[in-house]
């Protein structure tokens, strides 16, 4: 088991270092940011020495081999804009992308699991139809789309929740609900297709025949097997999630890594966009990782 969690911690590493190289080469094709710090009627002069010292004078490579020097000790670089080191930066907007992230996450995993099984187990049922219908529709409707959806009708029509920010829970609620949107078809169905595929299985039956009760077989012989490729996709949605949260922070103002991402892109601030790429890589490797430590906790037969 060490040898495979080495295994995919180096790939995590290869992952991290493959997307740190493409982020830097791909911000770099947007323009030149001293057009955006400086105005318009600002000099050449002053343009090539505030090129000079950012140090965007030197040879791409040059600065490429020294941004991988830096982010191997940690060193991300600091923003053009206020001279705040990335680390900071990032670290002050990611603890709510974390909240908004586990929420949802967590949210997903305790409707979509129990829901996904029980549509398996009575199939062409209630909950079965609802299962399916909910996850049509989560697939069909964009995430953009469904944040403004549900701000225009609980928010502005209904006044149930505030339309933007944080300070409260009730700010977390729409921005959950759409995040959790997004992730439930995939794990509800596959949850249901698992465990379908499991209740025919032999030891199923074996240990119907032994008298134990419905509930023990479902819960402790077909879920621990149902679960593998369940837990498995959950930590790949993690860096799916991610991704959806920068459209969902962007449309209810939350502060987080997707807003920053956002404005960082837009004024050119190349070293914080670096930044929050390097660190939700990093993230994704680790949450990688334990995903495999926590599919053999459940399947020790996988050890």
């Amino acid at each position: 088991m060490t040898r495979l969690l080495l295994k995919h911690l180096g790939l995590g590493l290869i992952v991290v270092f493959a997307a740190i190289s493409l982020t830097f080469f791909l911000v770099r094709l947007s323009g030149d940011p001293t057009s955006i710090i400086l105005p318009q009627e600002a000099t050449e002069e002053q343009r090539a020495a505030l090129r000079t010292s950012l140090g965007l004078d030197r040879p791409i490579l040059e600065q490429y081999f020294s941004y991988l020097a830096g982010a191997a000790r940690g060193d991300f670089g600091a923003s053009y804009f206020d001279s705040a080191s990335v680390s900071s930066i990032v670290l002050r907007y990611l603890p709510n992308t974390a909240l908004l992230a586990a929420a949802s996450f967590i949210t997903t995993l305790l409707l979509a699991i129990p829901l996904g099984a029980l549509a398996a187990i009575r199939r062409g049922g209630v909950i079965d139809r609802a299962v399916q219908f909910v996850s049509v529709f989560g697939n069909s409707i964009p995430t953009f789309w469904a944040a403004i959806l549900l701000l225009q009708v609980f928010a502005a029509k209904l006044h149930w929740f505030p339309t933007y920010g944080t300070g409260s829970a009730a700010h977390l609620v729409l921005p959950t609900v759409t995040l959790a949107l997004y992730l439930f078809p995939t794990i509800a169905r596959l949850t249901r297709s698992s465990v379908i595929e499991i209740l025919p299985a032999v030891y199923v039956k074996t240990a119907r025949s032994k008298g134990l009760g419905e509930f023990r077989v479902v819960t402790v012989h077909v879920m621990r097997n149902a679960l593998v490729p369940v837990v498995a996709l959950s930590g790949l949605q993690l860096g799916a999630l991610l991704g959806g949260a920068v459209l969902t922070e962007t449309v209810f103002s939350w502060p987080g890594i997707g807003t920053l991402v956002i404005n960082s892109i837009s004024r050119s601030d190349f070293p914080v966009v670096q930044g929050i790429v390097a660190y939700v890589a990093m993230i994704f490797a680790v949450v990688t990782v334990l995903t495999e430590v926590v599919i053999r906790q459940i399947n020790p037969r996988l050890r």
